[in-house]
């Protein structure tokens, strides 16, 4: 009974801390009193932790704030030393391994790349991988400050287990990526998959927040896809919800096999993998063609825009969604023009109550390893959901 007692006041004391933490940095500068009466903590425990927090060199004061009304005291504002502090973020895509070091106002410090045609096999995945993060914490102003590592995989994750499930070029695999990070560099390692950061970010701060159900399509290297039902994102039993990429869509002489054993997936024309596999033609190759009046290229072209559309169309009647967010370098490379055309595509063939949904098109995709340093920061000021029921 006396060991639980301990252990309910330390996560208390930490769920506190927390509280706290997350505040000042989610206001900037905020004050003891502001602190508070925000958090519903006493002063004293507040003192306690701004403390704690000053002696870690977390957060600073800085000037005065104005009187505290009626009582004469002068506020002292409280910030996050977020210059002093670091975070690495990893990109694994199916080409490359990019990494950079941020400090935590999101300023790039360094930044270095590895790129191949092809991982041979999981070694060579991991050994680049290596090479990367030792370069980057090398370059890392003070190693004792770096928070942690996170990583965004074009491919499948177990975000909660930090297990690698899938990569363009290895296929299926079950590398627990996060446990042997961590014990190689002792520090927090968090995984996720490119499409679901993309839209978890979204959602927290950018176009599609405010909306509780939405879709983010990525259309890449490869497609991923995202679901946000009720503000929480679905992931699946087996974490593979959203991908849209293995979506059958394409039938007769356009129904190519897929590398995940079903044919006519969108992944085997509208990705550029995919699309340079099956028609001998790079993305920027076959934009050309199209340009130059290439018939047999414009055709395919038209099947691909009108078999998206209708894929989506599908999607917009099957979960109902407020918001649909579109991006990806294939769908740059069409130009910005074409989600008009879209729109009136989807609103042709969705039923009627479904037309309230808001297309959205994403031109410039945030970089992947800042998205991938924020899941550090995530983790860092995050008030644990323990919170919730005291």
């Amino acid at each position: 009974m006396h060991s639980l007692k301990n252990t309910s006041h330390k996560l208390l004391k930490s769920i506190n801390q927390q509280k706290v933490l997350y505040l000042i940095f989610s206001e900037g500068s905020i004050s003891r009193v502001e602190l508070a009466h925000k958090t519903g903590l006493s002063q004293q425990t507040v003192t306690n932790i701004v403390n704690r927090l000053l002696e870690d060199g977390l957060v600073f004061e800085g000037e005065h704030m104005p009187l505290e009304a009626g009582s004469g005291r002068k506020r002292v504002a409280l910030s996050v030393n977020s210059s002093s502090y670091y975070a690495i973020g990893i990109e694994i895509a199916g080409k490359y391994i990019r990494g950079c070091v941020y400090n935590f106002r999101n300023e790039r410090l360094s930044s270095t790349m590895r790129s191949v045609d092809k991982y041979k096999s999981i070694d060579n995945l991991l050994q680049l991988l290596h090479e990367v993060i030792d370069e980057l914490l090398e370059q890392a102003p003070e190693l004792a400050k770096t928070k942690g590592i996170g990583i965004s995989v074009q491919g499948l994750a177990d975000s909660k287990q930090g297990i690698l499930l899938r990569v363009p070029g290895l296929g299926f695999l079950q590398l627990p990526l996060k446990s042997l990070l961590e014990e190689k560099y002792e520090l927090p390692v968090y995984l996720e998959n490119d499409a679901n950061l993309l839209a978890v970010n979204e959602n927290m701060n950018g176009c599609l927040s405010g909306s509780t159900d939405n879709i983010t399509l990525k259309f890449d290297y490869g497609i991923g896809g995202a679901i946000f039902s009720d503000t929480r994102l679905i992931s699946g039993s087996s974490f593979v919800a959203g991908e849209f990429g293995h979506y059958k869509a394409f039938t007769g002489p356009e129904a190519y096999p897929c590398h995940c054993g079903g044919t006519g997936c969108l992944t085997t024309l509208l990705s550029i993998s995919g699309l340079q596999f099956n028609t001998g033609k790079t993305l920027e190759a076959f934009q050309q063609a199209v340009r130059a009046g290439d018939e047999s290229m414009i055709l395919l072209h038209d099947t691909m825009i009108k078999t998206m559309a209708l894929a989506i169309s599908n999607l917009v009647t099957f979960l109902n969604p407020e918001r649909v967010l579109l991006t990806g370098r294939v769908l740059e490379s069409w130009g910005s023009d074409f989600v008009s055309k879209l729109k009136e595509t989807l609103m042709e063939s969705v039923p009627m109550t479904s037309r309230g949904v808001e297309l959205l098109y994403m031109e410039q995709m945030p970089d992947e390893t800042l998205l991938a340093a924020g899941l550090v920061l995530k983790h860092v000021f995050e008030i644990p959901l323990d919170a919730l029921s005291l």
